[in-house]
């Protein structure tokens, strides 16, 4: 059923997001990012906050808050505790402490930031379960079955949210992240395994009203079971855009990124972000990479992280150039900004602020004339407020534009002059 006469959680069309983690975190054999450290991230990013406000940055995303004590071993790599094989509903995670999760929310919302939670309803650890409200085997579980949105995949245990006790858990579990910790919305993961009415029905049963939630919806692949493509049929994009309509939130353009991956400019004007329906950008949250994309620091010697569909380094400076520049809410990752060095990411959300772009905003296409990707971006009150060029022949139409953000050789952005 379309959720649109009811409340959508989609912020306020003028945010900008950090994905405020990585994969190799909680690695240990000095390959992650706390390995042998005396501090936690969360108490690292407290340090943090202040310097993430001046990039201009409105919401953060937090990893899974709950605890994860899985561990793995193979082909001399390792891995495990990063949150999407948690034990049980315990806040007191690798990342931190219920007490330090609070103080950073707090911190957070002093600098006008917003701050969602990445959740995992489709699978957990079922191996270290330790006094757990659910037997096993039992109707909760569905082992590497089908819930309401279908089969997930090997190796997970599925929890099947249209069991009242699953579901009445869960949502006990987001009403204390809501109350306790005041945290503003979620990152849904991998909603694949899950019904979107599931979500918006947890948005919409629990007590506070959610600021800001994204799904990751990442399924190129017909899967008959998969409930949006029984509803919404073969094409990618219909069921992404479904899963939006559906759940009331935002959902992330993997249209776009595979796009992004093709590292060709002029494909980038295929993304749903640039879809003529406004309600539908006003649906659509932007990346370059995520944890399971892209790379991670710190561990050369066990694969650099995930990379399981990684933007080539080359093109991602123009990706950035494309997603902080265009419609839709951009989301940030915070390898690229924090540890690779990609400060022209903080240039260009200055940009787009100025511009006053929004989530919904108007374009006009040059890319046919000019090649590579060009175009110029209304603002909110549907004036021409920034033009932006990536290997492409376009310039400014006159000298009522200066350039506000350069990469030379790759990218231009400018500004309308007041």
């Amino acid at each position: 059923m379309n959720q649109t006469d009811t409340a959508v959680t989609r912020g306020n069309g003028q945010d900008i997001l950090l994905q405020a983690f990585h994969w190799n975190l909680v690695k240990s054999h000095g390959t992650g990012t706390l390995d042998q450290q005396d501090k936690t991230w969360y108490q690292i990013l407290i340090q943090k906050v202040k310097e993430i406000a001046e990039m201009g940055i409105t919401i953060v995303y937090l990893p899974p808050p709950w605890i994860d004590d899985s561990k793995w071993e193979k082909d001399e790599k390792h891995g495990g505790g990063e949150g999407y094989f948690w034990r049980d509903f315990d806040l007191n995670s690798r990342y931190g402490t219920k007490h330090q999760l609070i103080e950073l929310v707090q911190i957070f919302h002093r600098y006008n930031i917003k701050v969602i939670i990445d959740i995992v309803l489709n699978h957990r650890d079922r191996f270290r379960m330790q006094n757990d409200v659910w037997h096993f085997p039992g109707p909760a579980w569905r082992a590497n079955g089908s819930d309401t949105g279908g089969a997930f995949f090997d190796g997970s245990c599925d929890l099947k949210l249209d069991q009242p006790e699953v579901y009445e858990r869960f949502k006990h579990a987001l009403n204390e992240l809501l109350d306790d910790c005041q945290v503003d919305g979620w990152r849904w993961d991998f909603v694949w395994g899950y019904h979107p009415n599931d979500v918006f029905n947890l948005i919409k049963d629990t007590k506070k009203v959610e600021y800001f939630s994204v799904g990751e919806y990442w399924q190129a692949a017909n899967i008959t079971d998969d409930p949006m493509f029984k509803r919404y049929g073969g094409s990618e994009s219909s069921r992404i855009i479904g899963w939006a309509k559906d759940s009331g939130c935002c959902v992330f353009d993997m249209v776009l990124k595979r796009e992004i991956n093709s590292a060709t400019a002029y494909n980038l004007k295929n993304g749903l972000n640039l879809h003529n329906d406004p309600e539908i950008r006003s649906s659509i949250a932007t990346l370059v990479e995520n944890h399971d994309t892209g790379a991670s620091p710190y561990s050369p010697s066990n694969g650099w992280g995930q990379k399981v569909w990684e933007c080539p380094p080359n093109f991602k400076s123009r990706a950035y150039a494309f997603i902080l520049s265009t419609p839709g809410t951009p989301c940030v990752y915070w390898p690229d900004y924090f540890d690779w060095g990609l400060t022209e990411i903080k240039d260009l959300i200055r940009a787009r602020k100025k511009a006053e772009i929004t989530s919904r905003s108007e374009w006009i296409n040059f890319s046919e004339s000019c090649g590579g990707f060009a175009a110029i971006i209304k603002n909110a009150k549907g004036m021409e407020a920034l033009a932006v060029s990536i290997d492409s022949s376009f310039q400014a139409p006159d000298l009522s534009w200066e350039i506000e953000a350069e990469k030379k050789g790759e990218w231009t952005v400018w500004l309308k002059k007041s």
